[in-house]
């Protein structure tokens, strides 16, 4: 075998090259060892990195889908899986930015990167292992759950509208909620008011508030169904129920509702009294942290169901009716229907669901169609519109099948006979109602009328009638009316009603009707013989010359009920009509009044205001005539023939409202009377042994010029007013016991006290006193003395007291405890010798607390009383005030304090309180707690607070608070001069106010109202004067503050956009009224701005806040001394500047400028151009005034130029000796509605005014040399415009 022999150098390098291999493996496992895996296996870490993103990717993909699914099925997405994609996301992003990195270094040469490639992985590996983590948690069994059913009804309907009733009720309903001891709530209103959709609002406002851990809304309806109920509200709590039966369900859902510590209930639609715990919820005692809120057309059911408070929804305004229904039928300004669809909208009557439904059945229907909907809505062609007013009908039918009594069906069906809008006479419908034989199964008139006035009730409280302005009269809503005619079209008792007739209807069949009422009948004459032979009612208006002849009743004879109010007949006519009950003659002229005597069957006759002034004997004839009104105004008085009274053997009522002759003696011999109204005069009631009979009701006018009771008053309430007697009031005894309403004026009383003296049962049913200027009179119960009753004035409700020179007191002696408990309004003025009030001294030993006395209390007025020294007498720390709301105190010299501790902290609802020129007066409240402490904080419903012209007062509120009095509902506070009301920190909390007058109180120096940060400033109107040099008002938000008035010397104050209304008066030291700082003063709203006796202030605008003053309306500024701009010049451009535009005040009306002496002029030319609306001029005592509206640049006026003054209706310049111009030379001002003009001692002034042919005033600045004769032709001409 051959062998190659190896050269030296080669076999030096051969061991060279093995060394070397040896060295770099070894060094190479040394690195290895100190970097471990990343170098050598790099590539497989990526590899499992980009693995492991692809599965992240695709697992957020399908949690996201599941998430997807969840929320199209409405669930709620659990709070781990929000938390998983969050933290995925998040990991995706910084996998992503990652992944750059690596790509962005892939082509670096291993060797050189190898330290980078270490960190690399180590960062990939750890990034991996974050991944592996989260896809380890991203098998969610289920992404989401149901939501806890709270209702669809939380959404707020897009039908509702915010009402100004709507508003006032959800406020109260709120407020009711958040109160303690506030349980159950009632909220009711007639049908299609709206009371559903506002329950739905306080629900979900009760929500977003977090008021209640639980809301719960059902409807319970007229038949409830209470298995529904219960499911209803279980399903809403996510609760299962085991038991099947309705009482077990009763049992597990009250035991459910108790586990709920704050809950809401609303119970929607309640039509009767509901047994809460037959349905299982817990209530009062049993639960306090239940509330229910029942909404009901029946206000009887608030009643039954024992609610604490009750809030009354009423109908929309006009202008509110209007808006939502433009907006519901989708009307433009310019839409073709809008005229028609504005009479449409007004026979909606301002009920939201008659304009919802009448809207949206006409949206976007043509003209036409509008048009034949209108008239059939107008022509009450009832079966025409059921496309239009189904809906609103079968709302109202419910209402009406649930009436319990054919009888209370009637009447209502007998309200549909008046005119729309029409105030109906509760009285005339008493008398037709009594005609039409409701109620039959009485025989007193007395049994008939309660039980129709029970029955007008009952159809008020259900929502079917509405009040009117006086309790003596009620109203029927239009829609409801149309209702009513609806339903006599369907049944046997057909209805026409028609208002302003100009033809007879020939085509009409008339013997259909049981009902007909023809109003403001515009025709002579009506129709002889036409046949009625269902017809019971007919009422008959006509405008005094439409005759009724004999034949018109011919074929009547089924009449019972007969009104005639401005017709010409003679009751010869009415011989036909043998059935007739009722007849009442109205204002008409009649002839041969003596064939009465046909009327067989009359039990009520009223001829009222007619040509008659003397009862015919023929109504000795009427033997089953039961009540007769009689009145007349055009003579002396009404005549009654001697002896006709006792000859009327079946008179139960008597209604004689006019002056009349009257025998009084003669009421004696009817036995069965047992109503009367009468006016008479003193003379009368003066006959010797005379006493009224016992009465069951009466209207009485005792007086020479009284001004007598109207005609159809009723017989409501038993009254008595007596006036300008000085004989005995023996007259009057057997009134007394049950007299309800009593008026003494100017009566000579025989004894000091009323009781026991005038009535010795203590007039327990008096609910109304009124004493005008009764002398000798020293108090109203004397318990002095033998056989005082213990329930004098029990029941008295109302107590007037005027000009009782007398009086010292109301109760002389220990009062009783039941004196006055049922008190609300108490009014005392002018009664010089009266010391105080209300005496408390029958606490004394008494060791219960009997707090209902003077309780309930709810108006209080004392005026002019000099020797007033106390209101309560001590002691008062069993006295509750919590249902005080108004207090008006004025003119009581020696009062030093209102109220104590004890009545401070009951004052829960005082609303508004009025005190002024009491001059030892020195607190108004007391408080011997921190109001904090309190279990219910007082003042918090207070409105209004006005304190004006009390010398003595040193503070408002004393005691141990020293944080903010809250007052969250303050709107209203004055301050005017309080010249000893001292605070070194004046703090209150009132989120509300909105007007705030401060005047005249030099010792108050700090005045902060304190709000939350979140909380909107609502100050509007702000009134200062006479305020020294440091006081400083404040609106502040944790100390943070948001608004400043300063009274320094610079500036007066910061102001935000809120204001409306400013006055400034009497600021002696203020040379500036704001900072004008970028972004601080906004005033934006400011309308009225008045700024009076401000002597140092030299301008009241800087040029940037006129710029602001968009809506400002009336500027007044008076007796300013060294004010010589009214805007600033230092910055004003005029209307030729390219950069910013002219100032303007769009609406501003009034202008008034007087006796600001240094007032050159007072605005740039350039403003004149935009005072658009500029109704008034005054500028009157300003002696350096040169210009009304000066030229800022000269050279502007080279030709004419015309400004109209369009508006400007008074223009009066006074006592301006340097005026010179009332417009620049070169320019033309056109006042086209100018209607009066004055100027006077304006010697310099060189600006003409004249009349063109169209008596437009023009005014032009020339040198004219006949300007005294221009405008002496010009005032003589004014006088035509």
């Amino acid at each position: 075998m051959d062998t190659k022999e190896t050269s030296p150098a080669e076999f030096a390098t051969s061991v060279f090259s093995n060394v070397a291999a040896n060295i770099t493996t070894n060094a190479l496992k040394k690195l290895a060892g100190k970097f471990g895996k990343p170098i050598f296996g790099f590539d497989e870490i990526i590899e499992d990195f980009n693995a492991k993103r692809e599965q992240l990717i695709l697992a957020i993909d399908k949690v996201q889908n599941d998430v997807n699914e969840a929320e199209r099925q409405t669930e709620v997405i659990n709070h781990d899986v929000e938390e998983w994609l969050t933290k995925a996301r998040e990991e995706l992003k910084d996998v992503q930015n990652l992944s750059d990195k690596i790509e962005s270094n892939k082509r670096s040469k291993w060797l050189s990167g190898m330290s980078w490639r270490s960190s690399l992985s180590k960062e990939v590996e750890k990034k991996t292992l974050d991944i592996s983590k989260l896809l380890e948690t991203c098998n969610f069994s289920r992404v989401g759950q149901r939501p806890p059913l709270q209702g669809i009804e939380f959404i707020v309907p897009k039908d509702f509208m915010r009402s100004e009733s709507s508003i006032l009720a959800f406020s109260g309903i709120m407020e009711a909620l958040k109160s303690d001891g506030v349980n159950m709530i009632g909220l009711h209103g007639m049908p299609g008011v709206g009371k559903t959709t506002l329950a739905e609002v306080v629900g979900k406002q009760a929500t977003e508030q977090k008021l209640f851990d639980k809301v719960v809304i059902v409807t319970v309806s007229q038949t409830p169904n209470f298995n529904k109920i219960q499911d209803r509200i279980a399903e809403i709590l996510h609760f299962n129920f085991k038991a099947s039966t309705e009482k077990g369900k009763a049992e597990e859902l009250w035991r459910r509702l108790k586990s709920e510590k704050k809950i809401l209930i609303i119970l929607d639609d309640v039509w009767k009294e509901l047994e809460l715990q037959i349905i299982g919820i817990p209530f009062g005692g049993e639960h306090e942290g239940c509330k229910i809120l029942l909404t009901t057309r029946d206000q009887q059911v608030c009643c039954k169901m024992d609610c604490e408070e009750e809030f009354k929804l009423n109908i929309l305004s006009e202008h509110e009716a209007w808006v939502l229904f433009k907006d519901k039928a989708g009307l433009k300004d310019d839409s073709p229907t809008l005229n028609v669809a504005k009479e449409v909208a007004r026979e909606c009557g301002c009920l939201p669901l008659a304009i919802v439904t009448v809207a949206k059945a006409l949206k976007g229907e043509s003209l036409d169609a509008w048009i034949a909907a209108n008239k059939r809505l107008k022509s009450s062609r009832h079966l025409d519109n059921q496309h239009v007013c189904g809906g609103i009908y079968t709302c109202l039918e419910l209402s009406y099948d649930y009436l319990d009594q054919d009888n209370i069906k009637q009447c209502f069906l007998l309200c549909a006979l008046f005119p729309e809008d029409y105030e109906i006479s509760i009285e005339l419908l008493t008398i037709c109602g009594i005609g039409q034989g409701l109620f039959n199964n009485n025989y007193f008139m007395e049994d008939l009328r309660r039980e129709i006035h029970l029955a007008l009730s009952k159809l008020q409280k259900s929502g079917l009638l509405l009040e009117a302005n006086d309790k003596e009269h009620i109203k029927m809503h239009d829609v409801v009316r149309d209702f009513a005619h609806w339903i006599t079209s369907r049944g046997e008792n057909i209805f026409m009603v028609k208002d302003w007739l100009t033809e007879w209807p020939m085509s009409e069949r008339f013997g259909c009707y049981t009902a007909i009422s023809l109003w403001n009948i515009e025709i002579n004459h009506l129709p002889n013989k036409v046949k009625f032979s269902k017809l019971k009612t007919l009422f008959l208006t006509g405008n005094n010359s439409l005759r009724v002849s004999c034949a018109f009743f011919e074929r009547m004879t089924t009449l019972q009920v007969l009104l005639l109010q401005d017709v010409v007949l003679t009751l010869e006519a009415l011989q036909f009509l043998t059935n007739l009950r009722t007849l009442c003659i109205i204002n008409c002229e009649l002839e041969n009044i003596s064939s009465l005597r046909n009327l067989e069957n009359l039990e009520i006759f009223a001829l009222l205001e007619t040509n008659i002034y003397e009862l015919p004997e023929e109504l000795v004839g009427l033997h089953k005539l039961k009540s007769l009104y009689f009145s007349y105004d055009e003579g002396p008085y009404c005549y009654f023939p001697t002896n006709l009274l006792p000859r009327l053997t079946s008179l139960q009522e008597l209604h004689m409202t006019s002056d009349n002759n009257a025998n009084l003696l003669e009421l004696n011999s009817l036995t069965g009377l047992t109503g009367l109204a009468l006016k008479v005069s003193t003379n009368q009631c003066s006959q010797e042994n005379f006493v009224f009979p016992k009465l069951q009701s009466y209207n009485i006018a005792v007086s020479e010029y009284y001004e007598g009771i109207e005609v159809l008053e009723g017989l409501s309430l038993r009254t008595l007013r007596i006036r300008d007697f000085s004989s005995s009031l023996n007259a009057f005894k057997e009134l007394f016991c049950n007299v309800e309403k009593l008026t003494l004026s100017k009566v000579t009383m025989e004894h000091k006290n009323i009781v026991p003296n005038v009535d010795q049962c203590g007039l327990k049913e008096l609910t109304s006193l009124e004493l005008v200027y009764c002398e000798n009179l020293e108090c109203l119960f004397d318990t002095t003395r033998e056989q005082s009753p213990t329930t004098a004035f029990s029941n008295l409700v109302k107590l007037d007291i005027t000009f009782m020179t007398s009086l010292k007191e109301l109760c002389h002696g220990q009062s009783s405890i039941s004196f006055l408990k049922r008190l609300e309004t108490l009014h005392i003025v002018d009664c010089k010798q009266l010391q105080s009030v209300f005496q408390m001294n029958w606490l004394f030993g008494k060791e219960e607390s009997p707090t209902r006395t003077i309780s309930s209390l709810r108006s209080l007025e004392l005026t002019s009383l000099p020797a007033l020294e106390n209101i309560w007498k001590e002691p008062t720390h069993h006295v509750r005030l919590q249902s005080l709301k108004e207090v008006t105190i004025h003119g009581c010299d020696k009062l030093k304090s209102i109220f104590s501790p004890c009545l401070a902290q009951s004052l829960l609802h005082l609303e508004t309180l009025n005190i002024s020129e009491c001059e030892k007066l020195k607190q108004v409240f007391a408080f011997d707690k921190e109001m904090a402490d309190l279990e219910a904080v007082p003042l918090s419903n207070l409105r209004s607070l006005k304190l004006r012209l009390l010398p003595a007062l040193e503070s408002i509120w004393k005691g141990p608070a020293h944080c903010a009095i809250g007052l969250p509902c303050l709107q209203d506070f004055q301050l005017v001069n309080l010249i000893n009301l001292s605070s070194e920190n004046f703090l209150i909390s009132s989120p509300s106010l909105e007007k705030l007058k401060v005047c005249n109180c030099p010792k108050l120096r700090n005045f902060t109202i304190q709000k939350e940060v979140n909380e909107q400033i609502q100050l509007e109107e702000l009134y200062l004067s006479e305020l020294v040099n440091s006081f400083q008002l404040r609106i502040s938000a944790n100390c943070n503050q948001e608004y400043i008035a300063v009274g320094s010397h610079e500036q007066v104050f910061q102001v935000h956009g809120r204001i409306k209304e400013l006055h400034l008066e009497d600021l002696s030291e203020e040379q500036i009224i704001w900072k004008d700082v970028a972004q601080v003063v906004t005033l934006e709203n400011l309308t009225i701005l008045e700024v009076i006796d401000c002597k140092r202030l030299r301008y009241i605008f800087s040029p940037t806040i006129a710029r602001s003053l968009s809506r400002l309306v009336n500027l007044e500024i008076q007796n300013c001394d060294e004010l010589d701009q009214i805007i600033a010049e230092d910055q004003v451009c005029s209307s030729s500047d390219d950069d910013l535009q002219p100032i303007s005040f769009p609406n501003l009306t009034i202008i008034s400028v007087k006796y600001c002496k240094k007032l050159k002029h007072l605005f740039p030319l350039g403003s004149a151009r935009c005072l658009p609306k500029l109704e008034e001029l005054k500028v009157e005592g300003n002696s350096k005034l040169e210009q009304v509206f000066e030229l800022e640049d000269e050279a502007e006026a080279t030709t004419e130029k015309e400004i109209k003054f369009d508006q400007l209706r008074e223009l009066s310049l006074k006592e301006l000796p340097s005026l010179v111009d009332f417009c620049p030379r070169g320019y033309h001002f056109v006042l086209s509605a100018l209607h009066y003009f004055s100027v006077k001692g304006c010697p310099k002034m060189t600006t003409g005014f004249f009349i063109d042919s169209k008596t437009y005033v023009h005014a032009k600045t020339e040198v004219y040399t006949l300007k005294t004769l221009v405008l002496s032709i010009l005032r003589h001409n004014l006088q035509s415009l």
